[in-house]
């Protein structure tokens, strides 16, 4: 199953092996991957790119990574967050504070990488949804009208 087409994914891993790992496999699978290392590489792309989901390694830093994570969340909304956590590094409070957070879900390391790609796909597929929801949700308040312009770039919008 491949990913689908234009999916924009970063990678937020400190393991270069294993995130070159991850990057090649879903490049594969169809998916735009981007790489960051450093929490302040992931906060330049945050800002510069627009993406559909962050896999967020979880090991190491616990605060880091739930700082970046409430980042994320606050420069882009809608982009969902799968955190990548060591089978040997496991707390339960961490993981419950990255839900709450808005985490979409959080997978073990070693990966099984027919999971993370089903994952990544529903990840996509609810990013779609909430980004329709909110669309609509703009059109019912009449944001869809506002700053419209016309051929000769006159702002068309209703008046009053």
């Amino acid at each position: 199953m491949t990913g689908a087409v234009g999916s924009k994914l970063l990678i937020v891993e400190t393991d270069e092996p294993f995130r070159r790992l991850i990057s090649d496999r879903l490049r594969l699978e169809g998916y735009t991957v981007h790489e960051a290392c450093q929490e302040s590489e992931a906060h330049r792309m945050l800002l510069r790119k627009d993406l559909d989901v962050v896999l967020l390694g979880f090991t190491g830093d616990k605060q880091l990574a739930l700082g970046l994570l409430r980042a994320i969340k606050e420069t882009q909304p809608l982009v969902e967050v799968i955190l990548l956590r060591s089978s040997e590094d496991h707390s339960l409070a961490a993981s419950i504070q990255g839900m709450k957070l808005g985490a979409f879900d959080e997978l073990l390391i070693p990966l099984d990488m027919e999971t993370l790609v089903r994952r990544i796909q529903e990840a996509c597929g609810r990013k779609g949804q909430r980004e329709s929801a909110a669309r609509q949700t703009n059109r019912t308040r009449g944001g869809d009208d506002r700053g419209k312009r016309g051929p000769n770039g006159q702002d068309q919008s209703p008046v009053g």
